[in-house]
């Protein structure tokens, strides 16, 4: 009894440390018949040929998209795509029995190897030669459902409208389909997903600049007279500027300088090299602004931003608003009949004063002429004297008033065109 112990003992001991070579071996088994299970399945494979045992059928792939990031270069007008191709179609080559090659039921094959759909890019910016579509292996079970998730590159051309920048809104399109089958041959439909038909976005990485508001994905089938017909699959994606940083910039240096012009019409009407100074700098300001904002701008040939023209509106106001106080501020000191006097009898003085013109012509038309000119000027300051012992309207009030008017005619169109400038730039 003791010995048929020991015996039993012995026996299990001896199958215990044969378990690791046991499943060593059974792993080298396995990959014996994945190898073997390869071969098989391409033994006659033609992988130029469509994976149908009767050609009048086609071959139906599905397409979907899980999204990574997307980017928009302004400048050259293209929309970049990244994300991970979903493609399924079934082989009817790559079928077999599982119990016939130790009950495997899936298999990777690569993609060199076995028929693929000629699924490419109809829009790219890139040129043709360049493949959308990385190399991965192709995952295939044993009734002939195979499965490509290939990483995926589009770039296409976009064409941006500027106008409402930097708010701006643009739908790119996406257009992909088959190269060489028509749609009698390939028939390629959107695959349905829990988010949206054809498109997945629970990866989806936001960009900093530009919002993804909505993509949506269409088949269609183009029939052209006297060619075959052929499918493809339209992603269209709406993307949104945020650009919240120029809107601010734009926005509340607009308002400063509105603000510097308005206070300048505060000052009294002799401060004349203060008004000055004061729209002066709003115009450098404003100037230098303008140009800083074409920097931001893509030069694409487009329409013209509306905030641009809304800001240039606003430093036409403010020249306006320096040539008005120029007009209204000098007119007093310059323009005065007193100063005409005073300078018409300098002039005359240096006349009359010259050599050459006392010897060749007579003396008595300068000093009538002085004469009259004195005469005039004294009566200018009688009826200045007289003017401004007049209790009525002066020219005080009349500038005043006109100062008034001017303040509030250019609040009333600094605020249209603020109120304007930040609903585009918002």
């Amino acid at each position: 009894m003791k010995g048929f112990v020991i015996l039993i003992l012995l026996v299990h001991h001896s199958l215990g440390d044969s378990n690791p070579f046991t499943a060593d071996q059974d792993n080298a088994s396995k990959d014996n018949w994945i190898s073997r299970l390869y071969k098989d399945k391409l033994k006659g494979y033609n992988k130029g040929s469509r994976p149908v045992h009767n050609h009048d059928h086609n071959t139906t792939v599905y397409l979907a998209l899980s999204l990574n990031h997307i980017d928009v270069d302004d400048l050259h007008q293209e929309l970049s795509v990244n994300a991970w191709s979903i493609m399924t179609w079934v082989d009817e080559y790559l079928k077999w029995e599982p119990k016939n090659y130790m009950n495997i039921d899936s298999l990777h094959f690569d993609d060199d190897d076995i028929w693929m759909p000629d699924i490419t890019l109809y829009n790219s910016a890139q040129g043709s030669d360049v493949q959308p579509f990385g190399h991965v292996p192709v995952l295939a079970n044993s009734v002939g459902q195979t499965y490509w998730f290939p990483p995926t590159h589009f770039v296409v051309k976009c064409d941006l409208d500027l106008r409402k920048w930097p708010s701006d809104q643009h739908d790119c399109l996406v257009r992909v389909g088959s190269w060489a089958h028509h749609g009698e041959q390939i028939d390629i439909q959107v695959m349905p997903t829990n988010e949206t038909d054809g498109v997945m976005v629970n990866n989806y990485e936001e960009n900093k600049q530009w919002t993804l508001v909505k993509v949506s994905a269409t088949r269609s089938l183009i029939n052209i007279e006297g060619h075959d017909s052929y499918v493809e699959i339209d992603y269209t994606f709406t993307v949104k500027r945020h650009a919240k940083a120029h809107a601010t910039y734009i926005t509340q240096t607009t308002l400063v300088i509105i603000l510097v012009v308005l206070v300048s019409y505060f000052l009294p009407l002799d401060c004349f090299f203060s008004r000055m100074l004061l729209h002066l700098f709003a115009m450098g300001v404003l100037i230098s602004c303008y140009f800083t904002l074409f920097n931001y701008l893509p030069d694409n040939g487009g329409p013209v931003p509306l905030v641009v023209r809304y800001y240039s509106g606003t430093l036409i106001l403010t020249t306006i608003s320096l040539l008005s106080t120029i007009f209204l501020t000098s007119q007093g000191n310059c323009c005065s009949s007193t100063t005409s006097v005073n300078f018409s009898r300098k002039l005359i003085g240096a006349i009359s004063s010259a050599p050459v013109l006392r010897n060749s012509m007579p003396q008595q038309p300068y000093n009538h002429l002085e004469a009259e000119m004195v005469e005039e000027g004294e009566a200018t300051q009688t009826e200045s004297s007289t003017y401004n012992e007049d209790p009525g309207i002066s020219s005080l009030h009349i500038k005043r008033v006109v100062n008034f008017l001017l303040l509030v005619l250019f609040t009333v169109a600094y605020l249209v065109d603020y109120v304007v400038l930040r609903s585009v730039t918002i």
